[in-house]
Order: structure tokens, then sequence, then C-alpha cells
């Protein structure tokens, strides 16, 4: 749901939960690129993973303290937005692949925009991810903060690192990386996309517009910012029983 003029964005819908919760599933187990494949239209196979990894996932789901809880629901969020991204982007877009572990730092997720006939960059979106139930307190705080670092320039070696890595996966040489690295540094052509959980589950434009209160004094234009909301009831009995959901899937596959 737009939010302007403070950004673009979406407000999301969990239609059908135990599709999505096997897609993160994948993720979770390290078939990153199985849950990319369902999403592009392929059929394949449920997996086979070991009796360790599965009672370590068990575990993890399943945490048994609110800090743990926290925890879990963050990374599950993350995947979420992850799957989101992949469904939004086009063949001359790539995407970073989703942490699995929730207390992994730095970036969230980066996605870069090439031209495929000069293969040159033409974008970088810089991803923030906030499962929370303070939603406007953790944007001002913790998502402003982040993205300014990066508009600054201050974060210019954890991005550098993430878009070239992604650029290699089309195929750039080393003289198209280069080339790209200066585009980033010296052009920055830097997109940003914000996407909270909120409450509650009616989250209509005018909310939207004041949690993204004072986005559009970061710099950029409009149409490079973007904030996607997901409203739930009850954020954390959401994720708890969409946790169950996930382990429901990661029993049926084969050890």
């Amino acid at each position: 749901m737009p939010a302007f003029p403070q950004c673009d964005g979406e407000q999301w819908e969990v239609g059908a939960p135990d599709e999505l919760a096997h897609l993160v599933a994948l993720v979770l187990v390290g078939r990153v690129f199985h849950a990319r494949s369902i999403l592009e239209g392929a059929h394949l196979s449920p997996p086979s993973i070991g009796e360790s990894l599965k009672d370590k996932l068990r575990t993890e789901l399943h945490p048994g303290s609110a800090k743990g809880n926290e925890h879990r629901d963050g990374l599950l969020f993350e995947i979420i937005c992850w799957v989101a991204a992949q469904i939004g982007k086009t063949d001359s877009e790539r995407i970073d692949d989703p942490h699995l572990k929730s207390t992994t730092q730095g970036t969230d997720g980066v996605k870069v925009s090439v031209d495929p006939t000069t293969k040159r960059l033409t974008k970088a979106t810089i991803y923030e991810y906030k499962c929370t139930t303070n939603h406007r307190q953790k944007f001002q705080s913790q998502v402003l903060k982040s993205f300014g670092e990066y508009f600054s320039g201050d974060r210019d070696n954890q991005l550098a690192q993430a878009v070239t890595a992604l650029l290699a996966g089309f195929g750039f040489d080393d003289s198209q990386l280069a080339e790209a690295y200066d585009t980033l540094i010296q052009t920055r052509p830097l997109a940003f996309d914000a996407s909270l959980t909120v409450s509650p589950s009616v989250f209509p434009a005018e909310k939207c517009v004041a949690l993204f209160k004072d986005y559009d004094g970061l710099g950029v234009a409009p149409e490079m910012r973007g904030g996607n909301t997901l409203p739930l009831e009850d954020v954390r009995a959401w994720f708890s029983d969409f946790a169950s959901r996930v382990w429901a899937q990661i029993e049926t596959f084969d050890v």
C-alpha cells in the first residue's frame, strides 16, 4: 500500500500459510535454490536432510523463551520478505540469499538491477526487515539509521561486497565488476526498501503514512523508497503458529 509522499510500497497478506511455510522450510534446510525454483514454477521432489539438522531446527523453531521467540520470528520474517522480493523481481535483477541465523549481522538484503545488454549496474536496492510489535519506533530508530549509513557511504564496504558477489552471478568479468564498483561508489544508484510487521490487522493508508514519516528526508527520489507492511492482529501469536507450520513441513522431509 503506497504511503505517499513518504514512499511507494505494498501491503502483504498471507493467503496460503502452509505453502509459504513450505518455502521457508526449504530455505532453513539450506535449499534456497529449491525454493527459488518453486517460485519460478518448477516442481522438485521433497528434500532429504540429516537427523542432526532436523533436531537442531526443531529446537530453533520452538525456543521456549520470549527472547528466543523474537529471534526466531525475525528470522522467519526475513525469509518471508525474501520470498516477496523474489516474486517481484525481473530477469535483469538478482537478490542475495536470506540469512540462516537470526544473529547474522550486516545487510538484511540486497538486490542488483543490471542492463543485460551493456552488462552495467543500474541500481542497488538495500533491504531492511523488522519483525516487531513497535513498528514506528523500529522504523525511526533503526531502519532510517541503517539506510542513512548506506546513503552516506559509511557502509560502502559491506554494500560493495554484496553487490559484486551478485553481479558475479550474472557473469560479470573482473573489468565489468570494477566498473560496477565505481558506479556504485561514485554515481550511487541506490534504492531503499523497508518491510515491517504492523498491527492491528486493518492498517489503512493513513497509518502507513504515519509509520514511514521522515522517510522523505533520506535524500533519494520517492520511487527509490519502498515501504511494505504485513498487518497482523497479534504478531507474536501469528509467528508462533507459523513456526509450527514450518516445522510440520520440515518433519515431512526424508532423513
